[in-house]
């Protein structure tokens, strides 16, 4: 008989995130991974600011909302948050991920024999 060896990934519940935007409370704890790739292929380009269109964030910033407030449209973004709060929603949606590849690296860092 042979050992199975099962990853039950419907067991991986992230810990919620909650962002509060013009006052609706949008859950960011399960992105979809199409909409995070996205972010993660732009997110240098946005930080540099001006490598990416605005549309290009407002995209993503729609995407990220959809789940929790199905009325969301870039007008509506446009609307009723500046640069700063655009940038600042996909910054707080990224923060688990680069808290991983900071604690990767940290693994993987080559340490200073004494």
């Amino acid at each position: 008989m042979s050992k199975q060896n099962i990853l039950d990934l419907d067991k991986l519940v992230p810990e919620q995130r909650i962002l509060r935007l013009n006052g609706k409370d949008i859950d960011v704890s399960k992105i979809p991974s199409r909409v995070m790739l996205d972010i993660i292929k732009n997110k240098d380009k946005m930080e540099e600011g001006g490598g990416t269109d605005f549309e290009t964030t407002v995209d993503l910033a729609v995407k990220i909302c959809k789940p929790s407030f199905p009325e969301i449209t870039k007008d509506w973004l446009y609307d009723n948050t500046d640069f700063t709060q655009l940038m600042g929603l996909l910054e707080f949606v990224l923060k688990p991920l680069k808290d991983r590849a900071e604690k990767s690296s940290g693994k993987n860092a080559v340490r200073p024999s004494n």
